[in-house]
C-alpha cells in the first residue's frame, strides 16, 4: 500500500497548497492540509514507539514540526473562511 498512498499524499499536498496559493475555495484546501499534516505527525512521527535516543528526539522534532504545521493550517482555514475578500471564489465553508 505504500506507493498508492505515496500518490495520495502527494495529491492532497499538491491540491490543498494550490488551493490556498491560488485562492480557490482556499479554505478547503487548508482543511486538506491540516488532514495530512495531522495523520502524518500521529502516523509517520509516532516518536513514542521509538527506543533509540537519537531516534526519539527526530521523531519529535518532525512531529513538533507537523504539529506546527497544522495550526498554521488552521489559521489559513480561519482567515480565508471568515474574509471573503481573501479569495477569488469565496469562501466553501
Amino acid at each position: 500500500m505504500a506507493t498508492p498512498l505515496t500518490v495520495l499524499s502527494g495529491v492532497q499536498i499538491l491540491l490543498g497548497g494550490a488551493s490556498v496559493v491560488l485562492g480557490v475555495w482556499g479554505d478547503l484546501g487548508s482543511l486538506v492540509l491540516v488532514v495530512f499534516l495531522a495523520a502524518t505527525a500521529v502516523w509517520m512521527h509516532a516518536f513514542w514507539r521509538e527506543t533509540d535516543p537519537m531516534n526519539r528526539q527526530m521523531e519529535m522534532v518532525h512531529f513538533n514540526k507537523d504539529v506546527a504545521l497544522t495550526g498554521a493550517a488552521l489559521g489559513f482555514f480561519w482567515a480565508l473562511s471568515t474574509d471573503p475578500a481573501l479569495t477569488l471564489t469565496g469562501p466553501l465553508f
